[in-house]
């Protein structure tokens, strides 16, 4: 259902931006978008899904602290494991550009 709402929202979009309809079938399109935004139906779904997302909120809050908690843990494991004396200095700095400020060469 999610995935048809947001086709048929796109292809709206699209279809506004894209056609050269003028300003009354803009207008025409926009009221039926907020009638539609309006009805009670569309309003109810859009509560059953802002307090299913409160609801699941806490839950998803720590998976995705366990998550940043292991990734940055195995970053730290890595760079432990690849620098023998735990000096960080002999560790080369590297830009956006590569090691000697310029673009990486392909091929």
């Amino acid at each position: 259902m999610k995935g048809k709402l947001i086709l048929l929202a796109g292809a709206a979009v699209g279809y506004v931006l894209g056609t050269r309809a003028g300003r009354q079938r803009y207008e025409e399109l926009k009221g039926k978008a907020d009638a539609l935004w309006h009805d009670p139906k569309v309003q109810q779904k859009v509560t059953d899904a802002q307090e299913a997302m409160r609801a699941r909120a806490p839950e998803l809050q720590e998976k995705l602290t366990d998550a940043a908690s292991r990734a940055s843990g195995k970053v730290r494991s890595t760079m432990h494991r690849n620098d023998g004396d735990g000096d960080a200095s002999d560790i080369p700095e590297v830009s956006a550009h590569g090691r000697n400020g310029h673009y990486p060469q392909s091929g």
